[in-house]
């Protein structure tokens, strides 16, 4: 399901210096492309991104900048800023991040209706769940993002997962160790497993990725 990005949403940081328009306009189209769902980040997520010490003072120091904090030009504190902005506490102004402290009494005045939901911060995953039945919908709903009787390729299951989570690698064994994707025996192939397909054959064995 395609889903239009809202005026003014944060644009992502990863790289020194932050990231281009273009940039931007692309993490967004593949957000949509992979059909993920733009919701409000829960209270838990935005929690769990000021549980780490150097992202809390990184938060503190952009709330205590009345102009805003220029944009990290090391990669730690980029990525710092880019989980904060993940969480939709932070936006990215130009050259500066700016905090976004209506963040906080949104995420508790409209509270998810879906679990789920509450797991997704501005179209990205915010956390991985526990093992347990949050994951377990969690990873049921993002192997529906792979059509059946299609089979991709590794850099195509890569892109779509990427578009979601950063640990797309970690998103990708957890669908196949789970019996929702499945992959090929050279690891170049997936597929969903109900699929009987030519060239997408494997052991029978879980694969690790």
């Amino acid at each position: 399901m395609a889903v239009r990005p809202a005026v003014g949403v944060p644009r992502p940081v990863g790289l020194p210096g932050g990231v281009s328009a273009s940039d931007h306009e692309n993490w967004f189209a593949r957000s949509s492309a992979a059909g993920t769902v733009w919701a409000m980040a829960s209270p838990e997520a935005l929690v769990s991104a000021l549980a780490d010490p150097e992202r809390l003072m990184l938060f503190a120091r952009i709330c205590t900048s009345p102009d805003g904090l220029p944009i990290a030009e090391d990669r730690h504190t980029a990525k710092l800023a880019k989980r904060l902005v993940s969480a939709g506490i932070v936006t990215v102004d130009g050259d500066r991040y700016r905090a976004v402290p209506q963040a906080f009494r949104e995420s508790l005045a409209k509270p998810a209706n879906d679990p789920l939901e509450a797991l997704f911060s501005r179209g990205r995953l915010t956390a991985i769940p526990r093992p347990g039945k949050l994951r377990q919908a969690l990873l049921v709903k993002l192997a529906e993002q792979f059509e059946p009787g299609r089979v991709y390729t590794e850099p195509e299951v890569r892109a779509k997962l990427a578009a979601i989570y950063e640990d797309h690698a970690a998103l990708r064994r957890y669908l196949v160790d789970a019996g929702l994707l499945q992959r090929s025996n050279d690891g170049r192939a997936y597929g969903r497993p109900a699929e009987a397909r030519p060239g997408l054959e494997t052991d029978g064995r879980r694969a690790h990725v």
